[in-house]
């Protein structure tokens, strides 16, 4: 189901300052595996908030002869919350906190990004997922994969409500020109090409292209904790290329 896809798209993002910024759009496939472990983990999850549940209903049962067994009911419901909360925070939390990556996005190499390439936030996670139940109809996800292949950006009903897309973590393309490859010689040529060209760059286009070549190199989250400035970023790609 990972395989490779039949058809490549791209989300192309154009900065004011005419730097192009290309995502590779992820496939039907990834996602669809991405979510069957998403889907797994919560089932787990859930298989446990039951089994502490029914724990604590047998372990109230057994005290006081059954005197307490009216407090079952409200272990239910407090079960009953938590499968509610869990459900709908995996995804939202997951999605705000892990960089647009729930955990199986990010095993399948996939995040979610507003439609402009920045970073989804919280109302955009909610909105996409809270449709995701339209998505889901009829039981099976026909309606999010008929959107998903009729979409040219391969967006599902969600996607479309909350202005995101989901995108490849590798494979950014900041040329315009044929899609980047994994292999470090065509990384270190847009270091130079970016090196060479800042001084030409607004701050905050420097500072946006920088990050986007931090991400090839798997720096981009460190870049973000660490709050480095964009001087501080070019410096690391420097090194990272070996062209200091």
């Amino acid at each position: 189901m990972s395989g490779p896809d039949p058809i490549v798209r791209y989300l192309a993002v154009e900065t004011p300052e005419a730097v192009t910024v290309r995502y590779r759009l992820a496939g039907l496939g990834s996602r669809g595996a991405a979510a069957l472990i998403d889907t797994g983990l919560l089932i787990l999850l859930v298989l446990a908030e039951a089994g502490v549940g029914v724990a604590l209903a047998l372990g109230v049962l057994r005290v006081g002869d059954g005197r307490l067994a009216g407090l079952v009911p409200w272990i239910a419901g407090g079960v009953i919350l938590a499968v509610f909360a869990t459900y709908w925070g995996y995804y939202i939390l997951g999605e705000v906190s892990g960089g647009g990556a729930t955990p199986g996005k990010r095993v399948m190499g996939i995040r979610v990004v507003r439609d402009d390439g920045s970073r989804a936030g919280v109302l955009d996670s909610i909105v996409r997922n809270v449709v995701r139940v339209i998505d889901l109809m009829p039981g099976t996800y026909a309606v999010g994969i008929a959107a998903m292949l009729l979409s040219p950006a391969g967006k599902r009903l969600g996607d479309m409500a909350a202005g995101t897309a989901v995108i490849e973590d590798r494979g950014h393309d900041l040329t315009g020109g044929p899609p980047l490859a994994e292999e470090a010689d065509e990384r270190v040529a847009l270091v130079r090409d970016y090196l060479g060209r800042r001084s030409g760059f607004t701050p905050e286009a420097r500072g946006q292209v920088a990050l986007e070549l931090l991400a090839l190199w798997g720096e981009e989250e460190r870049a973000r904790a660490s709050a480095w400035d964009e001087p501080t970023a070019a410096g690391r790609l420097a090194d990272l290329a070996g062209v200091r």
